[in-house]
């Protein structure tokens, strides 16, 4: 992960920034305007030929001083959170050590394997019976509706 302190000469003026920050401060100089997510490397090897281009925040002046954090390491210190794409929960580190391309927690990719329904079903809360979602009638854009399946159905 890529972090770089940013110091002007002249006033004195410094900040850090995170590699999304770089990009953003690169693009008024004519860098990334296509690249939504460049590499890292890319981003690196910019900021080593044009970084000195990048303007101050206070004072304006396009003298900075570029410092790549010393105290970075590999990223190992942070733990990176993956979130479960059916249930939305983070999914175990214990899980991502053995199978680190995982989008899915155990029990969901359990219950993808054993074809179950992600799915919670609606119920009517009159009378009980399950809902289903058809297109309401009437001109205009597309409208879907619950519809209670009871007999006789209820009105929602």
């Amino acid at each position: 992960m890529l972090s770089v302190q940013l110091e002007c000469q002249d006033c004195g003026w410094w900040t850090l920034c995170g590699e999304a920050e770089i990009v953003r401060r690169l693009r008024p100089l004519g860098h990334f305007r296509r690249a939504t997510d460049p590499p890292e490397e890319i981003v690196r090897e910019v900021l080593a030929t044009d970084g000195h281009a990048l303007p101050c925040d206070r004072c304006k002046k396009p003298k900075l001083k570029l410092t790549i954090d010393p105290n970075q390491s590999d990223g190992d210190d942070w733990e990176q959170v993956v979130i479960c794409e059916i249930c939305r929960e983070p999914i175990p580190p214990e899980r991502l050590e053995f199978k680190p391309d995982a989008r899915r927690c155990v029990g969901c990719q359990d219950a993808a394997d054993r074809g179950r329904s992600f799915v919670e079903p609606d119920y009517c809360p009159k009378c009980g019976a399950l809902l289903e979602i058809r297109v309401s009638r009437g001109g205009g854009p597309t409208r879907y509706k619950l519809f209670c399946t009871g007999s006789p159905s209820c009105r929602l």
